[in-house]
């Protein structure tokens, strides 16, 4: 299991990369939203915001309504956003579930991808 530490740090390096990434924030541009972390090993929650085009910092607890909600353990979120893991197969296989509107898991999903690939 992952600490909220490691979490935390590593989504840190993630926001830099997808922050800095032109591709990204052409899909992100007009998809303002509030996205909640669940890792269910730990029953912690975190939250994300997409605004103006920018990923913020990661805060730990949920905080206002969320518009997507991302579960999975701990160890795959570290993984995800270090960019040692796909997410788009960890979502394929049940380990990562998304819940939202069919567009929005469809963004997320597609962001995750760009960003996996353009690491």
């Amino acid at each position: 299991m992952a600490s909220i530490e490691e979490i935390c740090e590593a989504f840190a390096d993630w926001r830099t990369r997808s922050n800095d990434n032109p591709r990204l924030s052409k899909m992100v541009k007009g998809w303002d939203r509030v996205i909640h972390f669940t890792a269910s090993d730990m029953g912690q929650g975190f939250t994300m915001l997409v605004k103006d085009q920018l990923l913020s910092e990661l805060v730990v607890g949920y905080h206002d309504q969320p518009d997507v909600i991302v579960t999975g353990s701990s160890e795959d979120f570290c993984d995800m956003f270090w960019g040692d893991l796909n997410p788009s197969e960890k979502y394929m296989s049940g380990e990562i579930k998304l819940a939202g509107s069919q567009q929005d898991v469809m963004r997320i999903d597609a962001i995750s991808m760009v960003a996996f690939l353009d690491q």
